[in-house]
């Protein structure tokens, strides 16, 4: 696994704290999922991490 493929600790904590944003997530396309990761990435503070996994959450 390369650095961008590794998933930021936000991301995997708020994945693991909410389960459908988990199962959206696993049934993404790798694609999707690296385009996610980079968008984690972006994030700037705790509530825009918090609103990406909500989105996450609403995807499928």
């Amino acid at each position: 696994m390369n650095r961008q493929e590794e998933m930021p600790l936000g991301l995997g904590f708020g994945l693991a704290m909410n389960d459908q944003a988990m199962n959206s997530f696993s049934a993404m396309t790798e694609q999707e999922k690296r385009q996610v990761i980079e968008a984690a990435r972006s994030t700037r503070s705790k509530v825009e991490m918090e609103n990406l996994i909500q989105d996450i959450a609403k995807m499928r």
